[in-house]
């Protein structure tokens, strides 16, 4: 391709520069008088004239091969392209993480709501893994104070809750409640999670809680998504994570039934 590109170019300029001298060698030939029968000054303008246009065509060719168009790139389906990996794996808006430690209770607790639980993904606290749960922001309920009834306690000094944990579970929480408690029971075959919330405690009202307006299907504005640090007494490997009324709990990035 190359080589016949300078070809052509050579043969374009040859014939603007001297355009009478191609036609004697190229033409010339096969004439029986090659001067005599020589073209005219109209013909030798025409033919300088395409010549100076198949320069110019050459040229440009040239130009474009040396320096081809940008391969475009195929467009992303236009779905949440711009929505992060957090929102994927756990819907919109991302959760928040409960930053608190606790002892899970052997069974569901009496006197609270139970929490639906959306989804699970099991970590490994030790080397940090998932990343991504680390860098996400902590769960701040409203006025919360000291014994209104939120679950556990804050972690020592330099540590999250992640950091000791195997599993977290998401629910969506009524923005005027809070998690008190969560039962866990282990099988060598299942994990089986609940999650139980109220409001908090108004001061002076001692341990009572006040599960009074804690709706459980909320969404939107009215509820807050959170995922909760769980340390089980091994991690969840190949075991089903569990409801307690027995339905199985989808995996992060798989849509709740």
């Amino acid at each position: 391709m190359i080589a016949v590109t300078i070809a052509f170019a050579i043969l374009t300029v040859w014939g603007l520069i001297a355009p009478r001298g191609q036609w004697r060698v190229l033409a010339g030939w096969s004439r029986r008088d090659a001067v005599g029968g020589e073209p005219g000054p109209v013909s030798v303008a025409i033919h300088r004239g395409v010549s100076g246009v198949a320069l110019a065509v050459v040229v440009f060719g040239s130009i474009s091969l040396s320096n081809p168009a940008p391969e475009e790139l195929p467009r992303a389906v236009d779905t949440p392209a711009r929505i992060s990996t957090v929102q994927r794996l756990w819907g919109t808006p991302a959760p928040v993480v409960v930053n608190r430690v606790f002892a899970a209770l052997g069974a569901p607790p009496a006197g609270l709501v139970a929490q639906p639980v959306s989804r699970y993904q099991a970590i490994d606290g030790a080397q940090r893994t998932p990343s991504y749960l680390f860098s996400l922001a902590n769960f701040r309920p409203r006025e919360s104070k000291t014994g209104d009834g939120y679950i556990g306690t804050p972690p020592a000094v330099g540590l999250t809750a992640l950091d000791t944990a195997d599993l977290v579970v998401q629910v969506r929480v009524d923005r005027r409640c809070i998690p008190y408690q969560v039962a866990v029971v282990e099988t060598d075959s299942s994990v089986t999670v609940g999650v139980y919330v109220g409001q908090p405690n108004p001061p002076g009202s001692g341990n009572a809680a006040n599960t009074a307006q804690c709706e459980t299907d909320l969404a939107g504005a009215k509820s807050v998504s959170i995922l909760i640090p769980i340390d089980l007494s091994s991690s969840v490997l190949k075991r089903t994570v569990l409801n307690f009324d027995g339905s199985p709990i989808p995996a992060a990035g798989v849509p709740p039934k």
